[in-house]
C-alpha cells in the first residue's frame, strides 16, 4: 500500500494494499478504496464512499461532498464508483439524499471529464462519458454507454437513454430516448445514433429496423399516437432494440408527461385538485365561487359547464386542465 506521508487518511477508511494515495489527498470517514485505485494528489473523498478497483481520481476532484440541496439534513448517505473509472480534475460528485434513495452511483468504465458535476442521487450506468463542465442536476439517470458532451446542462429527474448522444452545450429539460442523438437548447431529438450503435456491435439489419421505427416516431408529422401504431407494425417478431425504443415512446405517451421531470408536479397538482373548494361534478359543471370544473373555468357568480357557457353572470373560455 502506497500512502504518501503528506496524505491524510481517516482511521475508519479501508485502503487496499494495492491502492495508491498521493500527496495532499484527504480520505475522511468510512471510505473504501479497492485494489489498483490511484488517487493522484489533492483528491478529497468523504465517507461513505466506495471506489471500485482500477479507478483513477485526478487532482482536485471532490467525492461524496454534501448535496447542494436545501432538503439535506445530514443523513448518512453514500457514493459508489464502479471499476476502472476515470474522474478528472475538479469533478464534484455529491452523495445521495433521503428523498432519492440515499445513493449516488457510477457504473464501471465511466469517464468524467474535468469540471463536471454529478449531483445527489444521480445514477450513471456503465461506460458513460460526461464531458467537460457538464452538469447533472439531482436524480438524473443516465443509461449505459450514453455520451453527454461538454458544457451540457441536464435538468433534475431527467433520464438519458442507453447509447444516447447529447450534443455539446445542450440544455436537456426532458427525458432523452435511447439510441438517439439529442441536441440544442432546449435539446430535441435529431437523429438515430448510428455511430454509437455500430460501436456497440449492433448488426446492420437491426439498425435498419431502428431507422424505420425512429422515422415513424419522430420524423413523421403525424401525432405520436399514430406514429406509435406504425412503429409497432415495423417491429420484427424477435425482441430487438427497436422494441425498447417503441416501449419508451409508449410509456411516455401513456403517462402524458415529458419524462420523469413532471412526476412531482403531477402528484402535487392532483392533490391540490382533490382539495378544491366547492364541488366539481363529472359532467364538467362547477360553481364559480372558487370551485374549478374538470373541463372549464369560471369567473363571477354563475355556473359554468365544460364548454365555457355560463348559467349566471360571467363565464370564461373553457380550458382543459393539464399536468
Amino acid at each position: 500500500m502506497a500512502i504518501h506521508p503528506l496524505a491524510v487518511v481517516d482511521p475508519e477508511a479501508s485502503v487496499h494494499p494495492d491502492a495508491s494515495i498521493g500527496p495532499f489527498c484527504c480520505l475522511r470517514g468510512k471510505v473504501v478504496v479497492e485494489a489498483g485505485v490511484e488517487l493522484r494528489n489533492h483528491v478529497t473523498v468523504y465517507g461513505r464512499t466506495t471506489i471500485g478497483r482500477g479507478s483513477i481520481l485526478f487532482p482536485n476532484c471532490v467525492i461524496a461532498s454534501d448535496p447542494q440541496d436545501l432538503k439535506f439534513r445530514g443523513e448518512d448517505s453514500e457514493v459508489r464508483i464502479g471499476a476502472n473509472c476515470r474522474i478528472h480534475e475538479y469533478v464534484t460528485i455529491s452523495k445521495g439524499t433521503a428523498g432519492g434513495g440515499m445513493l449516488t452511483s457510477l457504473g464501471d468504465d465511466c469517464l468524467v471529464m474535468a469540471g463536471a458535476h454529478v449531483a445527489h442521487d444521480c445514477r450513471l450506468g456503465d461506460r458513460v462519458v460526461l464531458g467537460n463542465n457538464s452538469q447533472l442536476a439531482g436524480h438524473v439517470v443516465v443509461g449505459r454507454r450514453a455520451t453527454i458532451s461538454g458544457m451540457c446542462g441536464v435538468h433534475h429527474f431527467a433520464t438519458i437513454g442507453e447509447l444516447t448522444f447529447i450534443g455539446a452545450m445542450s440544455g436537456v429539460r426532458y427525458d432523452a430516448p435511447p439510441y438517439c442523438i439529442v441536441d440544442g437548447h432546449p435539446a430535441e431529438v435529431r437523429s438515430l445514433n448510428i455511430v454509437g450503435l455500430r460501436r456497440d456491435g449492433v448488426p446492420d439489419d437491426e439498425i435498419r429496423v431502428l431507422k424505420d421505427v425512429f422515422r415513424a416516431l419522430f420524423h413523421d408529422k403525424a401525432p405520436m399516437s399514430e406514429g406509435l401504431v406504425r412503429a409497432r407494425d415495423l417491429l420484427p417478431a424477435q425482441e430487438t432494440r427497436a422494441h425498447r425504443l417503441v416501449a419508451w415512446a409508449a410509456e411516455h405517451l401513456e403517462a402524458s408527461i415529458k419524462g420523469r421531470i413532471q412526476e412531482a408536479h403531477r402528484v402535487a397538482h392532483a392533490a391540490a385538485s382533490a382539495q378544491t373548494n366547492g364541488t366539481a361534478q363529472a359532467n364538467g359543471k362547477a360553481h364559480a365561487n372558487g370551485a374549478v370544473a374538470m373541463n372549464g373555468h369560471a369567473n363571477g357568480n354563475g355556473h359554468v359547464n365544460g364548454n365555457g357557457h355560463a348559467d349566471g353572470h360571467v363565464a370564461t373560455e373553457a380550458k382543459p386542465l393539464t399536468g
